[in-house]
């Protein structure tokens, strides 16, 4: 399966590659097996990375990844850049064997679409993502279902940065930075057990909203720290029956926290 994850990397490369003179580099993804490794380096204005195109599609079509214990790399440098990907995998569960996706973008207007539930099974287990914008106007929406999931975002740059991100299991943990400074925005949204949020803010405009569900013996948690700008957080953690620790810390400007933890 590594032989044919070197050929599919190549093919890959060799696209990326053959648009590099155009004004916009554009690949797709469709790559079934367990075990591989995939590399992408994307260098150039408009760069897209999805699935291949048909009747009625277009670059929202995810590129898609069928398998376990993948690695991926997709690398983007240069403005417009738009990641649309898709993670099939049969894990479940929080047992080894799942997907690692590592994904950086430097440019500005960059978007990401990460789904690492593709097949809508509610079996994509065990897999650690990492997505790395630089830029004014990142954004990143990533759909997590499954158990056992770690997701870390970092987002930098000015305006209009906003991470969007939807988890839905147990035993999930998310690490949120973003720095720099712009309007930011972070959308959490945890449905499940031993839910775990943990996000870094620097500067500008802010607002979070955190919502977890379900908790007890070391579930919840969401640990905020930020530093400066307009703020507003929100923040509601509910049962069940134990554990909701809210963990606020902030350091000036028009602050606005509101935190409503409740247990049955």
């Amino acid at each position: 399966m590594k032989k044919i994850a070197r050929v599919i990397t190549g093919i890959v490369l060799a696209l990326s590659m053959a648009f590099a003179t155009a004004a916009d580099n554009s690949i797709y993804m469709d790559q079934a097996g367990d075990n591989s490794t995939i590399s992408v380096t994307q260098d150039g204005a408009g760069n897209i990375v999805r699935g291949i195109q048909g009747v009625g599609t277009s670059n929202t079509t995810p590129a898609i990844v069928r398998g376990d214990g993948n690695q991926i790399t997709i690398s983007q440098i240069g403005s417009g850049s738009v990641l649309n990907f898709g993670i099939r995998t049969t894990i479940a569960a929080g047992v080894q064997g799942g997907n690692n996706f590592i994904y950086s973008v430097t440019g500005n207007n960059a978007t990401a679409t990460i789904n690492s539930n593709n097949a809508g099974t509610g079996v994509s287990g065990s897999n650690n993502i990492s997505v790395t914008q630089s830029g004014n106007t990142a954004n990143a929406n990533i759909n997590v279902l499954g158990s056992a999931n770690n997701l870390t975002a970092v987002t930098s740059g000015g305006s209009s940065n906003s991470v969007v991100s939807t988890i839905d299991g147990d035993n999930n943990t998310q690490t949120i930075s973003m720095t720099g400074g712009g309007n930011n925005s972070a959308t959490l949204t945890q449905t499940g057990d031993k839910g775990t949020i943990s996000l870094t803010s620097v500067g500008a405009s802010n607002t979070y909203t955190v919502t977890q569900t379900g908790g007890s013996t070391a579930g919840h948690n969401a640990t905020l720290d930020v530093n400066g700008s307009s703020n507003t957080f929100g923040i509601t953690q509910t049962g069940t029956s134990g554990d909701n620790i809210a963990n606020i810390k902030s350091v000036g400007n028009t602050n606005t926290f509101t935190v409503n933890q409740t247990n049955h």
